[in-house]
């Protein structure tokens, strides 16, 4: 029997071939969980989708209402939701002087208030003893140049979740974030592992001498999707090494 057989999960940010979203809906599939996959562009998903045996709804991470959709599908469909994950996210990066307000607020909505929003909807629904994901990033703590409104946003979401995790923990239900670093395989990593230099550079500042990859935070989700840890309100590193350093 799978690991997460009889549960129910939910999955945003499954838009882009081969990112994490779409290897932690393969790990819960394959641990024999339920998925209900939130998506922006439902077509583009549909074989990705139909190759898991998964329902797909459209959902915007800053739409109240799509949110609220996706969360009530996934109970309508299957009967509980146990498991929430907010993959979603938004790459950019300016120079502090010349960051636009326009960007601020789009990233904040996605990062920031889209997470709220997300984790809210989540609760309104969720089984007592389910499990709530966030992805962050080790850059809420270890400094990128040009990064700052990126860093912010998913510092906010690291203590939103751990306000939700103190508020909730009476009802069993955990509330955590992975934070990734520097990543193999992952389209928002594209341009920046496509570099040689800027990849060695990486992987060499690295404790554990390589690179993160998709399947990695995959693993991650799945032990903190599990009743098999004790853990809630934590950001877990699942970076090589990266966050001791604090330094990108």
């Amino acid at each position: 029997m799978g690991r997460l057989e009889g549960k129910v999960a939910v999955i945003l940010g499954v838009g882009a071939l081969r990112n994490m979203g779409q290897a932690i809906a393969q790990r819960y599939v394959r641990e024999g969980a339920k998925v209900v996959l939130g998506v922006r562009d439902e077509a583009g998903v549909k074989p990705f989708a139909d190759s898991l045996g998964a329902a797909v709804v459209h959902c915007d991470i800053t739409s109240e209402a799509d949110l609220k959709r996706l969360m009530n599908t996934a109970v309508e469909r299957f009967g509980r939701l146990d498991i929430a994950v907010n993959a979603s996210g938004a790459t950019h990066f300016a120079p502090f002087l010349e960051e636009q307000i326009e960007d601020l607020r789009r990233i904040t909505d996605i990062q920031f208030i889209g997470t709220f929003q997300f984790i809210q909807a989540a609760l309104r629904v969720m089984a007592d003893g389910g499990s709530v994901i966030q992805i962050s990033s080790v850059t809420a703590i270890a400094l990128l140049p040009n990064h700052a409104t990126y860093m912010a946003t998913k510092a906010a979401g690291d203590l939103v979740v751990s306000a939700v995790a103190a508020e909730f923990g009476a009802r069993g239900i955990r509330v955590n974030s992975i934070a990734p670093g520097p990543t193999a395989d992952t389209p928002m990593a594209a341009p920046l592992m496509a570099n040689p230099t800027a990849r060695e550079q990486r992987r060499s500042a690295t404790p554990l001498q390589r690179l993160g990859t998709a399947d990695d935070i995959a693993e991650a989700a799945l032990w903190l999707a599990t009743d098999e840890n004790f853990i809630t309100g934590q950001v877990l590193q699942v970076n090589g090494g990266r966050a001791i350093h604090r330094l990108q």
